[in-house]
């Protein structure tokens, strides 16, 4: 069951608002096995009722039934379930009243889908951790395989009270699996290590064709207090984060504003927000409403570097990469 919103605000603000944004749809697991179940998760803001279908190579067609599982004060949490027989890319298509996102997936058979994977002892320190301080992540893919080096491991964050992940960096598995990456902490949330599953070995010398294929995995999720010094904060996730090259992407956010490090965060309405583009302006601007939030869309040309800037700060917040294909 969902969580209940009650404080006085957040019902005036569910009352108020439209159906607003989906941020994100996640397809779990990687690859889906025929005849298996699969789940679809997704994150939105201001959406009081979700639908959706998943759509199959050969034409068949399957109603997702979407139930509320998790609520914050900043977004919910849906999740839906189904089983699917046929092999091949399938489309899901998620809407709202006001929005809609659609996504592909793999479904493979049993033995095409590979072996299983797990990823153990993922932990983070230091914890609390200064804003701007480095924040270390290890932790162990395992594979019944000897030589297990050279897999790409995403680190994945999400905030406190959003439900939507946004890769912050990857990094690569040793040989006996473990795995250290190191980031800047800046917000407070979640974190989590994913391996997407993969039919070949990144050595960072290029693919080997010859790996045997490997199911994705996640770790169990970590939080990580982070004590700001700064009087704004910002946060930034984008819809996709791997595009075809002209792709529209959309940038969402919320800023959050104290009088003193002392102090409350409180939602910052009427903020003027820019997009930049490897730390330069891109003309693309939106005004904080609601709960503080903002929406920007923007073609990805190029892989590079997005961030946000908010007129009341010179800092440059929540950068995010993004490749082209």
């Amino acid at each position: 069951m969902a969580t209940p919103r009650t404080t006085p605000r957040t019902i005036l603000w569910k009352l108020l608002r439209d159906d607003g944004l989906i941020e994100s749809v996640d397809i779990t697991p990687v690859p889906v096995v025929s005849g298996a179940p699969l789940a679809v998760e997704v994150a939105t803001s201001g959406v009081r009722d979700l639908r959706g279908v998943l759509r199959g190579p050969g034409g068949e067609r399957e109603k997702l039934l979407f139930e509320r599982v998790e609520s914050g004060e900043f977004g919910d949490l849906w999740r839906a379930e189904s089983v699917v027989k046929a092999t091949g890319t399938w489309r899901v298509r998620v809407g709202a009243r006001c929005d809609d996102v659609e996504d592909t997936f793999t479904v493979a058979t049993e033995s095409e889908a590979g072996m299983e994977t797990q990823i153990d002892g993922f932990g983070l320190s230091p914890d609390p951790v200064r804003e701007g301080d480095e924040l270390t992540f290890t932790g162990v893919l395992r594979a019944d395989i000897g030589d297990i080096s050279g897999l790409p491991i995403l680190l994945e964050f999400r905030e406190d009270d959003e439900f939507a992940w946004t890769e912050i960096t990857r990094t690569y598995t040793g040989r006996e699996g473990d795995f250290t990456a190191v980031v800047i902490a800046r917000n407070s949330g979640f974190w989590r290590a994913e391996f997407p599953g993969s039919d070949t070995r990144d050595t960072g010398r290029g693919q080997s064709a010859d790996a045997e294929a490997l199911r994705g995995s996640r770790s169990v999720q970590r939080h990580s207090t982070v004590e700001k010094a700064g009087l704004y904060q910002v946060s930034h996730t984008v819809n996709d984060q791997s595009v075809s090259k002209n792709t529209n992407v959309r940038h969402t956010g919320k800023v959050q504003k104290r009088d003193n490090v002392n102090a409350p965060w409180t939602k910052l309405n009427n903020e003027r927000v820019e997009l930049l583009f490897n730390g330069s302006g891109t003309n693309r601007k939106d005004t904080t409403k609601g709960m503080g939030r903002y929406q920007i869309d923007a073609k990805a040309a190029n892989t590079g570097t997005w961030g946000v800037k908010i007129t009341s700060s010179a800092n440059q917040f929540a950068e995010i990469r993004v490749t082209v294909s």
